[in-house]
C-alpha cells in the first residue's frame, strides 16, 4: 500500500474525493487530508507520504509553492495537481517541480481511478529497481568484506607469504607499516565451554557472534588501533597495530576490558580474549597470533571475561606439588573427612589456576587422582556396581567438563561417595582401619624400621585394639601381611632384574641381608639365589 495525502481547502471537495475514490482497491492508503500547504508539509514532516494529491489555489501557502517545498525537501513524494485552471505558465511550473499528473476538474472516480493506478505501477518499477541497486551493493560490501577478511586471516595466521598478502591487501586499501603489532582472539563463553550446540542455539549463537564483531570492530577503529575481522569459526580476529609502543600497551588492554564491558552489559555473555605477544615485523604477525590461540586455552581454568595475556601466564606460571596434593585427597578420603575432601578440592581448582596449568597439564592431575581413587577402590574390594558410575564414567565426565571448577566439583563429589562407603564398612570388623593399615603397608614397606607401632601410630590407634580388628577383617597378623608383601617384592625383583641379593633385601625392608635369606627360604623353600636361578631359566 501506497500512502497518499489530499490537500484542498474546500471540505466538500475533500470529503467528496475521500468518499469517492476506491483507494484500497488502487493500492493505497488514504492517510488523511490536509486545507492547505503549510499544514501539508507540517502533517508530511511527522507522517511520511508518497504520494500528494493538490489543489492549486489555496490560502497561506497554495499548491504551486507546496510542490517546490516538496521537491526541494522530498523529492522521493509523488504530486498530482487538480486544478480548475488550464494555464500555461501552472503547467510549466508543475513539469519544473516534477509534478506526475495536472489534471482539470472535473474530474471523475474512475478518471482519478486510472491515474492513480498508472502512478502506481510507475512507482512499483521504482522500488523494484532501487531494492535491485540496493542489492547489487549489498553484494558488493559483502564481496569486498569477505575479501578484507579472507586476506586479513591469512596475514594473521600466517597462511600465505608475507609479501602477497599484503599485495591483496593494498588493493581493498589496507597497508601495514607499524612499529608494533598484537594479535587478539576474541571468543564467546558459549562456544569456549560447549562441544556441541543444538540447530537454534547454533543460531541464536552465530547472532552473537555476529554481534560481538561489531561492537569489537566499533571499539577498535574508534581508538584507531588497528583492524578487526570474523572467521567462520564464528571468533573475532583483532589486528592491533601502532607506531606508539608504550602507550599501545594500555590501549589494548582498555580496549579488551571495554569489548568485555558491552559484551556483559547489551548481551549479558561472558566473553573470553586471548592476546599474543608484541612482534614488530608483519611477518612474525604468525607468532603472535599462536600465542593468542595458547593463551585462549586458558579459559578452562580461569573462565569467562578474562584478558589472557601469554606473557603475563607464562610469567606466572608455576609447579604445584601435585603428591602432596594426592597424598591429601587420598587420606581424607580414607577417612570419610567430607570438610577435608571439600578443602582439597578448593585448594586444588586455587592452585592449578594460580599457578597457570592448562587444560592438558591440568588434566594429567585430575586423570592421576582418579586412578588413585581406582585404586583405592580395589584395595577396598569396592566393585564398580556399588560406585555411582566406573573408573572410565568418572574420568569422561571429569575431562568433558567444560571448566577446571566444574571438573573439580564432579571430583569432589565422587571422592566424597568414596570415602562415605569406606566409613560404612567401619564397624564391620574394624575393615575401615584394615583398609588403611594396608595401603600404608604398600607405600613403606620398603621402609626398615615400618612396624606395628609406625602404623599404629600414623591410625591414631592402639597397638592391642588395632591388632585385633586387623585381624578380624583380614584374617592374619600385621607381621604375616608385612613379610607377605616383602617377599612377593622380593621375588618380583628376582625373577626380573640382575640386582644382588644384599640389594633386594634392601630394597624390600631388610637392612640385613642374612636374615632376609633365612625369611626367603621360610616363605618359599628355597634360598634367593635359588629361586632367582630357577625363574630365570
Amino acid at each position: 500500500m501506497y500512502r497518499i495525502l489530499l490537500v484542498d481547502d474546500e471540505a466538500l471537495i475533500r470529503e467528496a474525493v475521500s468518499d469517492n475514490v476506491k483507494w484500497e482497491e488502487y493500492g493505497y492508503e488514504l492517510a488523511g487530508s490536509c486545507e492547505n500547504g503549510k499544514e501539508a508539509l507540517e502533517f508530511i514532516e511527522k507522517n511520511p507520504v508518497d504520494v500528494v494529491l493538490t489543489d492549486i489555489c489555496m490560502p497561506y501557502m497554495d499548491g504551486m509553492q507546496l510542490s517546490e517545498k516538496l521537491c526541494e525537501n522530498y523529492p522521493s513524494v509523488k504530486i498530482i495537481i487538480l486544478s480548475g485552471y488550464d494555464d500555461f505558465d501552472y503547467a510549466k511550473k508543475a513539469i519544473r517541480y516534477g509534478v506526475k499528473e495536472y489534471l482539470l476538474k472535473p474530474i471523475t472516480a474512475e478518471e482519478m481511478g486510472d491515474v492513480l493506478i498508472a502512478l502506481k505501477e510507475e512507482m512499483d518499477k521504482e522500488r523494484k529497481t532501487e531494492r535491485k541497486i540496493s542489492e547489487l551493493e549489498s553484494a558488493y560490501r559483502k564481496g569486498q568484506q569477505l575479501l578484507y577478511s579472507d586476506a586479513l586471516l591469512q596475514l594473521i595466521r600466517g597462511s600465505r607469504a608475507d609479501e602477497e598478502i599484503r599485495r591483496e591487501l593494498r588493493k581493498i586499501g589496507l597497508d601495514f607499516h607499524s612499529a608494533v603489532y598484537r594479535v587478539g582472539v576474541v571468543e564467546l563463553d558459549i562456544y569456549a565451554r560447549s562441544n556441541k550446540l543444538d540447530e537454534k542455539r547454533k543460531r541464536e549463537s552465530a547472532l552473537m557472534a555476529f554481534v560481538l564483531h561489531n561492537i569489537s570492530q566499533e571499539i577498535v577503529q574508534r581508538n584507531k588501533a588497528g583492524e578487526v575481522c570474523q572467521g567462520k569459526d564464528h571468533r573475532t580476529y583483532m589486528l592491533l597495530h601502532s607506531n606508539r609502543q608504550m602507550e599501545f600497551r594500555q590501549t589494548v588492554k582498555d580496549i579488551c576490558g571495554e569489548i568485555i564491558a558491552q559484551m556483559n552489559r547489551i548481551m549479558q555473555l561472558a566473553v573470553n580474549i586471548g592476546l599474543g605477544s608484541y612482534v614488530t615485523e608483519t611477518e612474525n604477525i604468525y607468532i603472535s597470533y599462536e600465542e593468542a590461540e595458547e593463551a585462549l586455552e586458558y579459559h578452562y581454568i580461569m573462565g569467562g571475561n578474562h584478558v589472557m595475556e601469554i606473557e603475563v601466564i607464562r610469567e606466572e606460571k608455576k609447579q604445584v606439588d601435585v603428591d602432596k596434593m594426592l597424598d591429601e585427597i587420598i587420606l581424607h578420603v580414607k577417612g570419610n573427612d567430607v570438610s577435608g575432601i571439600k578443602n582439597d578440592f578448593a585448594s586444588m581448582e586455587k592452585e592449578l589456576r594460580e599457578c597457570r596449568y592448562d587444560r592438558r597439564s591440568a588434566g594429567v592431575i585430575l586423570q592421576r587422582t582418579v586412578d588413585l581413587l581406582d585404586e583405592l577402590c580395589k584395595l577396598s574390594e569396592m566393585e564398580s556396581g556399588q560406585r555411582v558410575a566406573s573408573k572410565e564414567e568418572i574420568l569422561e565426565s571429569v575431562l568433558k567438563a567444560e571448566g577446571l571448577k566444574e571438573a573439580v566439583d564432579i571430583l569432589g563429589a565422587y571422592c566424597q561417595e568414596i570415602g562415605g562407603w569406606l566409613d560404612s564398612q567401619r564397624n564391620v570388623g574394624g575393615k575401615k582401619y584394615a583398609v588403611l593399615a594396608m595401603d600404608y603397608i604398600e607405600k613403606n614397606y620398603s621402609d626398615c624400621d615400618l612396624s606395628l607401632h609406625s602404623v599404629c601410630s600414623y591410625l591414631n590407634i592402639s597397638a592391642s585394639r588395632f591388632s585385633t580388628i586387623f585381624k578380624q577383617a583380614t584374617g592374619t597378623t600385621f607381621m604375616d601381611v608385612l613379610i607377605g608383601l616383602r617377599m612377593q617384592k622380593a621375588k618380583d625383583l628376582l625373577e626380573h632384574t640382575d640386582m644382588k641379593n644384599y640389594e633386594i633385601a634392601e630394597r624390600v625392608g631388610f637392612n640385613d641381608s642374612h636374615y632376609f635369606s633365612i625369611a626367603f627360604k621360610k616363605i618359599t623353600g628355597k634360598t634367593p639365589t635359588e629361586y632367582a636361578k630357577e625363574m630365570r631359566k
